[in-house]
C-alpha cells in the first residue's frame, strides 16, 4: 500500500471537482509545491473533447519549465493491472500540435495554451518541457511504457529544436505512477529520501567539527562523483532542497550556463570558482581522516551546480568539488541548516518582502481567521493542511487586477513583489486582511464557476459554451476581476469612496462568500462578449481592458432595476459603511 493514496482521497477539494484529473494536479502541487493549485488547475487544465491528446499544459516562465501531461485513473486498481501505453504514445500527438501547428489550426480549447508554450520557448523563457503520463498503477508492471516514453522524448525533442531556433530547450519524458508519485509524497515530509549506503569518491582529508545535536565534516569529492549521483538520482538527489535544478538557457539561468563552461573548459580552476556543496546524510564514515562512505544524501545547498555538471555532455578531465557532509537527527535543527543553506541562493522577491512590516501585520490580522492561512511571503517546510492557503503570489496578482491593472498582474506577477512602486502600491497601510479576502474570494469563484461549466460536459447550453471558451483563454481571470471592481458600484447600487475598503460584513466562512460571488457571476458571465476584445491576442492592452470593463458596466447599468432583487443579498453581504 502506497502511503500517498489515503492523503489524496482526503484532498476533497481535488477529487470531488476534478474527478480523472484529480490525481494528475494532487502530483503537479506536490512535485512544485503549488500553494492555491485550484487557481493553477483553472487555467491549466485542457482536457476535452478536443485538447489533441494534452490534459495539462501548465507554463512557469518565472522557472524556466513547462509541464505537458496526459492522465489516466482506472477504478479500483490491482497490485498487477499494466498502465495503457497508448496513453504515454498519445503524447507524440500532443507534442506534434504543441511544436509543429500553426496557431491558427490549433483547436480553441487548447489554442492560448499552446500560443503561450510556442511564445515562451521561442523567447528564451522556457528551458525544459516536461511529458508527463500520470496514471495510478505500479510503474514496474509495464516496462513497454517506459520504452514508448524514451520514444516520445526523441521525437518531441526533435520537434522543438526546431521551433526554439537558436534557444537550447531540453525535453524530458517522465512516467509518473505510483512509484514517482510515493517517492514525491514522501519527500514533502522526510528530508532524505535517498536512503542507500554510498561509496564516496574523494580526493583530499576529511576536517570534522561537532556541534551539540550535528556534527560535519567538510571535504573534496570528485566531480565524476557527484556527476555520477546525479545521473542516478535526478531530482530526489534534492529532496530536502528548496529548489531542484533548473536548467541552464541564454535567458534564463544563466548561471548554470557558467558553471558548466567552467566543468568543461577550466575544470582545473573549479574549486577556486565554485563555492560547494552541503550534503544532508544520516551518517558518513571516516578511515584515515578520509570519508569513505555516506548513509543516505540530499544535497540541501548546491542544486544548480550539482545538475550543471551532471548536465555536461561528458567531462573532459576530473576536478574536486567542496563539499560539506552534515548529520543531524533534530528536525527543528535540521529546518534551520537547510533554511540557512539557502540564503545565498537565487532569493525571490516575496522572500525579500516576508519580513516588511506590511506582511507581518497582514499575517497577525490572518490569525483571526484560523481557516485561513496566508504567509506573507515567508517560505519553511510546513505543509498546512485543511485549511484554504492564499498564494501570495495570486493575492498580489488578483489585488492588482482589482485595482485597475490587470495587464501587468497577468503577465508580471514577480514584477509586483520586486519593484517598489508596484509593492508599495499595492501592499500599503489602507490593505487588510479582510480586503485580501474580499478579492480572493472573487478569484477563486470565478475558477469554481469554469469547473461548473466544464463538468456539465454535453449538458451545457450553448450560451455556456461560450463562457467556457471565454474563460479558458489565457488572462481572462485577471480581466474578470478588474471588470467586476470596475462594476462594483452598479451591483451595490451605490457610490464607493474607496474601493480598498470593500469587505464582507462576515469572513468567517470562505465558501459562503465564494458562493456570494458566483450570484454576480450569474449576472455578468452573458454579457462576457463585452471583454472579448480586450483579450482576442493576449491581455496586452491596458486602454483595451479598461474600454471593455467599461462597456461591460454600461451594460449592466441599463439592466439594474431588472437585477435589484438578485443583487440585494451580495449588496447586504457587503460592508459598505465607508
Amino acid at each position: 500500500m502506497y502511503n500517498y493514496i489515503s492523503n489524496y482521497k482526503g484532498r476533497t477539494d481535488l477529487v470531488d471537482l476534478y474527478g480523472d484529473n484529480s490525481l494528475l494536479l494532487y502530483a503537479l502541487q506536490l512535485r512544485y509545491d503549488i500553494e492555491d493549485i485550484i487557481s493553477v488547475a483553472s487555467e491549466a487544465l485542457t482536457d476535452g473533447s478536443d485538447d489533441k491528446k494534452c490534459d495539462l499544459i501548465y507554463i512557469d516562465r518565472d522557472s524556466g519549465f513547462a509541464v505537458v501531461a496526459q492522465a489516466y485513473m482506472k477504478k479500483n486498481p490491482t497490485e498487477t493491472d499494466l498502465a495503457k501505453v497508448n496513453k504515454a504514445s498519445d503524447l507524440n500527438t500532443a507534442a506534434s500540435w504543441i511544436f509543429t501547428r500553426d496557431i491558427n489550426d490549433i483547436p480553441d480549447r487548447i489554442k492560448d495554451s499552446v500560443n503561450e508554450l510556442q511564445e515562451a520557448i521561442k523567447d528564451g523563457d522556457i528551458n525544459t518541457v516536461y511529458f508527463w503520463y500520470v496514471h495510478n498503477m505500479n510503474e514496474k508492471n509495464n516496462p513497454e511504457v517506459q520504452e514508448e516514453l524514451n520514444t516520445v522524448q526523441i521525437a518531441a525533442q526533435k520537434l522543438v529544436n526546431n521551433l526554439a531556433g537558436d534557444n537550447s530547450v531540453k525535453i524530458v519524458s517522465l512516467e509518473v505512477g505510483n512509484d514517482t508519485i510515493e517517492r514525491w509524497y514522501n519527500s514533502s515530509s522526510k528530508r532524505i529520501t535517498i536512503e542507500e549506503e554510498i561509496d564516496v569518491e574523494g580526493n583530499g582529508k576529511a576536517f570534522e567539527v561537532k556541534g551539540g545535536k550535528w556534527k560535519s565534516c567538510v571535504t573534496a569529492v570528485k566531480g565524476s562523483w557527484i556527476r555520477k549521483l546525479y545521473l542516478m538520482y535526478k531530482d530526489d538527489l534534492f529532496s530536502g532542497n528548496p529548489r531542484n535544478y533548473l536548467g541552464a538557457g541564454k535567458r534564463k539561468n544563466k548561471i548554470n550556463l557558467g558553471i558548466m563552461d567552467t566543468v568543461q573548459e577550466q575544470p582545473e580552476n573549479f574549486w577556486a570558482y565554485n563555492n560547494g556543496l552541503t550534503a544532508l546524510v544520516d551518517d558518513y564514515e571516516i578511515d584515515d581522516d578520509n570519508i569513505t562512505k555516506v548513509h543516505g544524501i540530499t544535497i540541501i545547498n548546491g542544486a544548480q551546480s550539482t545538475g550543471a555538471i551532471g548536465a555536461v555532455e561528458s567531462l573532459k578531465e576530473d576536478f574536486l568539488v567542496p563539499i560539506r557532509f552534515i548529520v543531524c537527527s533534530d528536525p527543528k535543527i535540521i529546518e534551520e541548516i537547510i533554511n540557512n543553506n539557502n540564503k545565498q541562493n537565487e532569493i525571490l522577491p516575496s522572500d525579500l518582502r516576508s519580513n516588511d512590516k506590511q506582511q507581518v501585520r497582514l499575517r497577525k490580522e490572518f490569525e483571526k481567521y484560523p481557516q485561513l492561512y496566508y504567509s506573507g511571503g515567508r517560505r519553511d517546510s510546513t505543509r498546512v493542511r485543511n485549511k484554504e492557503v492564499f498564494d501570495p503570489y495570486l493575492v498580489a496578482q488578483t489585488l492588482l487586477a482589482f485595482h485597475g491593472d490587470c495587464v501587468t498582474a497577468y503577465n508580471s506577477k514577480k514584477l509586483i513583489w520586486d519593484e517598489d512602486k508596484e509593492y508599495t502600491n499595492i501592499f500599503s497601510d489602507q490593505l487588510t486582511a479582510e480586503h485580501i479576502i474580499f478579492v480572493y474570494s472573487l478569484g477563486r469563484a470565478i475558477d469554481e464557476f469554469k469547473i461548473n461549466l466544464k463538468n456539465k460536459k454535453e449538458q451545457r447550453t450553448d450560451i455556456e459554451d461560450d463562457e467556457l471558451n471565454f474563460l479558458s483563454k489565457r488572462g481572462s481571470k485577471m480581466l474578470l476581476i478588474s471588470a467586476v471592481s470596475t462594476c462594483m458600484e452598479s451591483l451595490l447600487g451605490k457610490k464607493i469612496l474607496d474601493s480598498w475598503r470593500l469587505v464582507f460584513k462576515d469572513n468567517k466562512n470562505f465558501d459562503k462568500l465564494v458562493e456570494e460571488w458566483k450570484a454576480i457571476l450569474d449576472v455578468l458571465m452573458p454579457w462576457h462578449s463585452t471583454l472579448e476584445p480586450a483579450i482576442v491576442s493576449g491581455l496586452k492592452s491596458k486602454e483595451a481592458t479598461q474600454n471593455a470593463a467599461k462597456q461591460l458596466r454600461a451594460t449592466l447599468t441599463s439592466f439594474s432595476s431588472m437585477y435589484a432583487q438578485q443583487l440585494k443579498p451580495f449588496s447586504d453581504s457587503i460592508n459598505t459603511d465607508m
